[in-house]
């Protein structure tokens, strides 16, 4: 079960970065992530269209488009699973990552 109500964005597409992670277009607007700052760091959860639930990690992101802007997550999940990823997976907040820099020392 999810411990969190907070449903960050829907995934609509994905595009790989090598070596960056895999960013996460959304489905519709994300006006939860607008109020983060850019690259904020999030402990997420990803809830496939099967179900199952995977925890990982992902930094706010900006997306520019010809006409709009929007919010979208750079996620940072386990390879494996990064295939999974699927239109129609969920993304959730867990918590916000702690630190001067969102990460833990």
């Amino acid at each position: 079960m999810l411990d969190s109500t907070v449903l960050l964005l829907r995934i609509a597409a994905t595009w790989p970065l090598p070596g960056l992670g895999l960013l996460a277009l959304p489905e519709g607007a994300t006006p939860r992530l607008v109020s983060y700052p850019l690259h904020t760091p999030l402990a997420v959860a990803a809830v496939l269209p099967n179900g199952r639930t995977h925890r990982g990690q992902a930094t706010v992101e900006e997306i520019a488009r010809t006409v709009s802007v929007e919010r979208g997550l750079l996620l940072d999940f386990s390879p494996v699973l990064i295939e999974q990823l699927a239109a129609g997976t969920e993304i959730w907040l867990l918590e916000e990552a702690a630190g001067p820099f969102g990460l833990e020392p």
